[in-house]
């Protein structure tokens, strides 16, 4: 194993999800404005790539739309927002709130020609303006700053280029907070940073250990949302399905299978046995009825538990969000499922398709299961390659349509779901989904992936082959107990999150 190293530190855009956590928390406004915004773009899965998260003119526009419209809002009770009347107190009133609220903003204090220019935008104002137009001026000003919208660090000091260093307790309140949280940081962050009471690794750890405990609502939703992007249900939402195929579909379905698996995900992680194996293997659900519909089940218990059949269903795999975002509108997927086993937990890689390969699925004949069909994919030695390790996978999916129902037949015949892994740590055959899923968690080839992909949420950005001793390193941690929040402090513990590499 080599060296643990900072590795890169790029730049971070606030995303959706966390442009609208911070205005809550700063604001107390609840209008979601990041809504309006054009979607984040998704890269291995994940909406918090710093590599991907460019601002063009149309996001650029729509951040001064947002601006405007929550300075307004704010602005409704100016002596609350201000505290204090800036007709009676002046300057000394704007000035305040500038270095009160702006340290909270742009999460760090604000530097005395920062204040003044600042000051400057409300005195400009005044000249034609009232004091709330004034202020909301103000307020636009810093919510378009990129101190607000980016999280940027600078490091201990001024180091050179190339050098590594540790990050101020500013920073490190913020990486803590956007890591486990997905907003700004909350007041014990701040007085930490202010105390320069986030420096060493004990202290991180304990403020990490803070921020996921089981009563911080937060920290349970940002956890879900790992899941849920890993688990590709970025866009469950607005799923579709064939209204002759699935004429009971309706679109309020995709809400409510997010909602099941991120309920799932909380009470597994929180409160709950808190490890990857039960992710994968729990003959239970929490789902509201529309949801519990899908699995035949009877009415959920009044914490929304489920018992499931435990020869039919285990844990995340086999919940409908996920079968039923990778399946076509019209029937099922077993190429699209088996390529997630494949590159999402076991971490694998399948190459692209040549060029001039005709990649259309098979057509659905009258009388055949899906296994007869996709049976041309092995019968090609150009196709074999890749679905060589894809099919035999996802084909073990079969007992599920694409809807997430369970099924024994299709067109009226036994569908066959017998499987076989290769080219994995627990290869071999295995028969449904129960026996893959049971394999997928006694694999530390899908743990570790697991490291990774928290690893690239975490840190939002890919990760590097000068990251492989970290993740190993963080792999190795893993493996007593596969806590899932306890590996979540321990990759706070790691140089790549206690410290900064200043671009060469």
């Amino acid at each position: 194993m080599g060296p643990l190293v900072p590795g890169r530190s790029p730049l971070r855009r606030l995303t959706r999800v966390e442009y609208d956590n911070t205005v809550r928390a700063l604001l107390g406004d609840s209008s979601n404005q990041a809504l309006q915004f054009e979607p984040d773009t998704i890269a291995d899965g994940f909406t918090n790539n710093a590599d991907t998260q460019n601002v063009g003119t149309s996001l650029a526009q729509q951040y001064l739309t947002a601006a405007e419209a929550l300075s307004v809002n704010a602005t409704k009770d100016l002596p609350k927002l201000l505290g204090c009347d800036p007709a009676a107190a002046g300057d000394a009133c704007i000035r305040g709130f500038i270095t009160r609220f702006g340290q909270k903003a742009w999460r760090r204090p604000l530097a005395t020609p920062e204040i003044d220019r600042l000051a400057g935008v409300y005195t400009t104002g005044r000249a034609t303006l009232d004091a709330a137009a004034s202020t909301q001026m103000v307020l636009q000003a810093m919510l378009l700053s990129p101190h607000f919208l980016y999280r940027v660090e600078m490091g201990v000091g001024a180091p050179a280029r190339g050098a590594t260093v540790p990050l101020t307790s500013w920073e490190m309140a913020s990486r803590l907070s956007y890591f486990l949280v997905g907003s700004m940081p909350d007041d014990a962050l701040f007085a930490a940073a202010a105390q320069d009471a986030l420096k060493t690794p004990a202290q991180v750890a304990a403020a990490a250990q803070r921020l996921l405990a089981p009563t911080n609502a937060p920290a349970a939703d940002r956890m879900a949302q790992f899941f849920t992007e890993w688990m590709r249900l970025i866009n469950v939402d607005k799923i579709q399905k064939d209204p002759v195929a699935f004429p009971q579909f309706s679109p309020t379905l995709g809400p409510l299978l997010r909602k099941e698996t991120e309920t799932f995900v909380k009470k597994t992680l929180f409160g709950g046995p808190g490890d990857l194996n039960t992710l994968f293997t729990a003959p239970y659900t929490y789902a509201p009825p529309e949801v519990a519909a899908l699995y035949g089940a009877g009415a959920p218990g009044a914490d929304g538990k489920i018992m499931l059949d435990p020869k039919q269903r285990a844990g995340l795999l086999t919940q409908p969000s996920i079968l039923a975002t990778l399946a076509k509108a019209d029937t099922t997927d077993p190429v699209r499922r088996g390529k997630f086993i494949w590159e999402g937990l076991f971490c694998g890689s399948v190459p692209a398709p040549p060029p001039d390969i005709n990649i259309t699925p098979p057509k659905i004949t009258p009388g055949t299961t899906a296994r007869q069909r996709f049976e041309e994919h092995r019968a090609s030695a150009v196709c074999a390659t890749c679905h060589v390790v894809m099919d035999p996978v996802g084909l073990t999916l079969e007992h599920y349509d694409a809807l997430g129902r369970w099924r024994d037949k299709e067109n009226g015949l036994t569908i066959d779901v017998t499987g076989k892994l290769t080219g994995t740590d627990v290869d071999g055959p295995f028969n449904g989904a129960v026996e893959l899923t049971a394999k997928l968690a006694q694999s530390q080839q899908v743990a570790t992936c697991a490291v990774r992909q928290l690893f690239r949420f975490g840190f939002g950005r890919y990760d590097t082959p000068e990251d492989q001793p970290t993740i190993d390193r963080l792999a190795t941690q893993f493996q007593t107990g596969h806590k899932m929040l306890d590996l979540a402090v321990a990759m706070t513990q790691v140089p790549a999150f206690l410290q900064l590499k200043v671009a060469p």
